[in-house]
């Protein structure tokens, strides 16, 4: 089974998240179970990451070089 990848939605003023008035994606990169990723991805909506995190899915091309993969998600713990 192949996962997609999603980054979380940066959001001033919440949960500790300062700088900037505008919403942003932030690394690191987070696993997505595929089936809900693809579903998620298809309808711009926010999915329940590996580890937890509620984050949005994205095209690899749309992800930084320098962008590493959440340990939680990597290494399944």
């Amino acid at each position: 089974m192949a996962n997609v990848i999603g980054l979380r939605v940066r959001r001033p003023g919440v949960h500790g998240d300062q700088g900037g008035a505008v919403e942003k994606l932030v690394g690191p990169l987070h696993a997505v179970e595929e089936v809900a990723g693809r579903a998620a991805a298809e309808t711009s909506t926010e999915v329940q990451a590996l580890c937890g995190e509620w984050v949005q899915v994205v095209p690899v091309e749309d992800v930084p070089d320098d962008t590493g993969l959440c340990q939680s998600c990597q290494y399944g713990g």
